[in-house]
């Protein structure tokens, strides 16, 4: 119970109080309690008893409340349900009949775009208007005051009908109107193309004639502009199609004499007798459309008035009446919520009356309790309390007494413990305050007491006008140790580098600390010059040239340092290690294993970093990146069979930024994993769209950075991704450069899950850097992708054909495919096309593209790589009988032979 923690909590705080002994006086005069000899047994209602009596009164009150509002609550449903059974038919009747002839509207509508008209829709819809209006007739007849209106709007929904029947008529007269015209254009346009195909078949080559050229072009301006002005049927696209018109009969009038001599006058005759009647079919689809357009709104009028007279003078005539229905209802639930309001404030008092009662009779033991528990509190725990009253507070009054007797002996306890305790806080005390100046792995001085030591250093130098030089150390790739061998043994080199710091200190008064992480600083004194400085960096890069002994394990590490001097660089403690930061980033850059001093110029260029890490953070946040697509297309087939996804970043003022000027600044934060997942997850977004619409066989090529492929959840995020997007794994194509794929066990395991999740590994920038055939031999990649820089001079120099050719042998011999990165000229696509199976990216294809304009690009694929390969120049040193570009060609004119001999026939 409440009481019994209370008494507990109050008794044992005052054991753990240091205050002076109890009042035995005090002791004595209340201990006379417990001297009292045992009362006879007599039957003591406990509390529960008490309170279940109470509560019995309560639930017969609460039984009879509940009949009365019972009886109250089944007259007020079932009036409610005669006032709806007599007003809901008719709200029901009057909504279908509103639904009806909206449906109706909709569907003439919809026939309009349809080819053909479905009569069967029309007809529902129509006699959809017919039972909804029987319907509402039928439940009118209970109210008089509805019936009049009847008659009125059955004529106004036949004439509605009516209308839309005649709509429909028009709408098709307005199409056939259409279809003959489009008909006719195009047996004009192929009337003009049969003096360009008599030329392609003469001459072996397309020789254009320059009056058919610019008459082909009139009437294509003729096509788009009718086209537009059919869309939109507008006066002015009328008169941009009657110029074009104009334009096209003034070019053949103009050229009639020239054409009469090449091509006949039957020919220019057909053109000319063509062109006029498809003048005049246009001027007959014109009407068409403009008659359709005057009834199309005439229609919807006759709809909306429908719609209004239905809605204004049926249904919500109809809802006030079920409204006023339910207000009639509503009148009879509140009669009932007074009756029940009633006998709840009889059941209330009637609660509070045992309530009042039930309370004295606990109140006063334990006002009892309550006093000797502050006697307790205050230090007297010989003090007992009387027992008697309900049965449970007579239990509580043992059990209190009995914890007053544990009470006593437990103080003396108390005591002998706090001896103890205060012995081991002196303890603890002493090794915090250890702490809170030391690091607990390395037991080198901590980031704090560095601070106040460099503090003290400036204080001294500046009153002795001496030099101080901070040196910033940072162990080269710890992260590998710790990734490779684990935490525990990284921990175990921060231990021996910081013990190799201690026993060889670089100078007599040399001060090392563990700045954080993998950083350890040195402070030396009395450093006479920056020369002094320089034998001291180099003497600490000699400190560890010199392996290390880890658990038995011989180990050679380097390390990066950075120097700064007082007062030299900076005045203060935190602007000298931040000096010797900005000159260790410095020589970081340098590659590593080597030390450089602080120049002011490093902070503009830390400066730089930060306010570009800063801008790359904001674009993560406002989502200022995007995608672009560079399609990766085969001469062979003609076909686009990859497009590869290219980071471009759009900062607010328009300005676009490649990914070469941020990409070290976002591999530094840690920022390019993010970028990373953000690129793989649109592009597979991208290709599950083309895949399901315009493109069945979509592939999408990302590139990966070293830290998102060598993070441990790569290969799951990617199957992730597949599976949400539902994308085939083989419609996506991993590009990975070569610093990135090192042949180690984990790098190729990695590769292979992915590989046999179905994902295509390209090996990117191949013939660059450090190229080794290794990589070929060794990790399970499906592409090879040759960098521009070989492509470049492949038209031009002497070796780099050899070399690409060379490549491109090497790699169809190991079962890979080949891409050829940056064509950019004609003359390499010529080079290129005299082997096979060579995939070709760059500028000349296609320029990098947006996601939307990637189906645009594909319609109009074949023709634009087809036009490439034949106006690309071959090799003057190569045999052309047996090349890709020569077999295309044949292939091309020999198409072109069989058209025209079937034309002829």
């Amino acid at each position: 119970m409440p009481y019994c923690h209370e008494l507990s909590l109050v008794a044992h705080c005052r054991i753990l109080r240091l205050g002076k002994p109890a009042d035995m006086g005090s002791v004595e005069q209340k201990s006379e309690h417990s001297s009292k000899p045992a009362r006879a047994w007599s039957y003591r209602p406990g509390i529960s008893m008490r309170v279940a009596i109470g509560f019995a009164a309560v639930a017969l009150t609460v039984f009879g409340a509940n009949l009365i509002t019972r009886e109250s609550a089944d007259e007020a449903r079932k009036h409610m349900r005669q006032l709806l059974m007599q007003h809901e038919p008719l709200v029901r009747a009057t909504e279908a009949l509103a639904d009806a002839v909206s449906r109706h509207e909709r569907v003439i509508v919809d026939q309009f775009d349809r080819a053909t008209i479905s009569d069967t829709e029309v007809r529902e819809a129509e006699l959809r208007i017919v039972e909804a209006l029987d319907a509402y007739e039928e439940a009118a007849k209970r109210f008089p005051n509805d019936e009049f209106l009847i008659p009125e709007l059955r004529t106004q929904l036949e004439a509605f009908s009516a209308s839309g029947a005649r709509l429909l008529e028009r709408s098709q007269h307005r199409r056939a109107s259409l279809r003959e015209y489009w008909s006719r254009l195009d047996r004009l346009e192929a009337k003009l193309n049969m003096p360009q195909d008599r030329a392609v078949r003469f001459a072996g080559a397309v020789f254009a004639s320059e009056s058919v050229m610019q008459l082909q072009r009139a009437l294509s301006t003729v096509r788009e502009r009718v086209s537009t002005a059919a869309s939109i049927s507008s006066t002015h696209s009328a008169q941009s199609v009657i110029q074009s018109e104009n334009a096209f009969a003034s070019l053949l009038k103009r050229y009639a004499p020239d054409l009469e001599t090449f091509h006949g006058a039957p020919w220019v005759e057909e053109v000319s007798s063509g062109f006029k009647q498809l003048v005049a079919s246009r001027r007959a689809a014109f009407n068409a459309i403009a008659d359709f357009d005057e009834h199309a709104g005439s229609f919807r009028d006759q709809g909306a008035d429908a719609a209004s007279m239905v809605v204004t003078r049926l249904v919500q005539p109809a809802r006030r009446a079920l409204a006023d229905a339910d207000q009639l209802a509503v009148h009879a639930s509140e009669e009932a919520d007074r009756q029940l309001v009633w006998v709840s404030a009889i059941v209330m008092t009637l609660l509070i009356v045992i309530a009042v009662a039930t309370v004295g009779s606990v109140t006063r033991p334990v006002r009892n309790l309550t006093r000797a528990t502050r006697r307790v509190a205050s230090g007297i725990v010989r003090t007992r309390v009387a027992r008697g009253g309900a049965r449970e507070l007579d239990a509580l009054a043992a059990a209190f007494n009995q914890m007053a007797e544990q009470l006593e002996h437990a103080e003396g306890e108390v005591r002998a413990y706090q001896a103890e305790l205060e012995t081991k806080v002196d303890e603890r005390t002493r090794e915090l305050k250890h702490l809170a100046h030391h690091d607990p792995l390395t037991q080198l001085p901590n980031r704090r007491q560095l601070f106040a030591h460099l503090e003290a250093s400036i204080a001294r130098a500046q009153k002795e006008k001496q030099r101080i030089a901070v040196f910033f150390i940072d162990l080269d790739n710890f992260k590998t140790i710790n990734d490779s061998l684990g935490h525990a043994f990284g921990d175990a080199v921060l231990q021996a580098v910081s013990e190799r710091l201690r026993s060889h200190a670089p100078s007599a008064h040399a001060f090392s600390a563990r700045f954080g992480g993998d950083e350890f600083t040195v402070i030396c004194e009395n450093v006479r010059g920056v020369y002094d400085a320089e034998s001291i960096g180099a003497a600490l890069l000699e400190q560890f040239q010199s392996s290390l002994i880890v658990h038995g394990r011989e180990l050679r590490i380097s390390v990066s340092v950075g120097a700064s001097v007082y007062p030299d660089h900076a005045d203060n403690p935190h602007a000298l290690l931040r000096a010797a930061d900005a000159a260790l980033f410095r020589s970081k850059e340098l590659g590593r294993a080597c030390w450089s001093l602080f120049a002011p110029e490093l902070f503009e260029a830390a400066s730089s970093r930060f306010k570009v890490e800063q801008s790359l953070r904001r674009a993560v946040e406002r989502g200022e990146f995007e995608l672009l697509y560079q399609p990766q297309v085969c001469f062979e087939t003609c076909e686009t069979h990859t497009v590869e996804a290219l980071l471009r970043w759009r900062q607010p003022d328009g300005q676009v930024i490649a990914p070469s000027e941020f990409f070290e600044v976002a591999e530094q934060s840690g920022l390019i994993t993010e970028i990373n997942y953000w690129a793989l997850r649109t592009a597979i977004e991208a290709a599950a769209m083309w895949q399901s619409d315009v493109w069945p066989k979509a592939r999408v090529a990302v590139n990966i950075s070293s830290q998102q492929f060598l993070s441990g959840d790569f290969v799951q995020h990617v199957a992730q991704l597949l599976k949400q997007h539902s994308l085939p794994a083989s419609c996506l194509e991993i590009e990975l450069t070569e610093n990135v794929l090192q042949t180690g066990p984990t790098t190729i395991a990695t590769l292979r899950r992915l590989r046999d999740l179905g994902v295509s590994i390209a090996l990117d920038d191949f013939g660059t850097g450090y190229s080794s055939l290794t990589s070929l031999e060794q990790l399970p990649l499906t592409r090879v992708k040759i960098d521009r820089s070989l492509i470049a001079s492949i038209d031009t120099g002497k070796r780099a054909p050899a070399i690409v050719r060379s490549i491109i042998g090497l790699c169809h011999s190991l079962g890979l495919q080949v891409t050829a990165e940056g064509v950019e000229r004609s003359s390499q696509l010529g080079v290129l096309l005299t082997d096979r199976g060579v995939q070709v990216q760059g500028f000349l294809v296609s320029r990098p593209i947006a996601a939307s304009t990637v189906p645009l690009f594909l319609s109009h694929a074949g023709e634009h790589l087809r036009s490439l390969a034949a106006s690309a120049p071959a090799p003057q040193d190569i045999d052309t009988s047996s090349r890709l570009r020569v077999l295309q060609l044949s292939s091309a004119r020999t198409a072109r032979r069989s058209s025209g001999g079937s034309e002829e026939g």
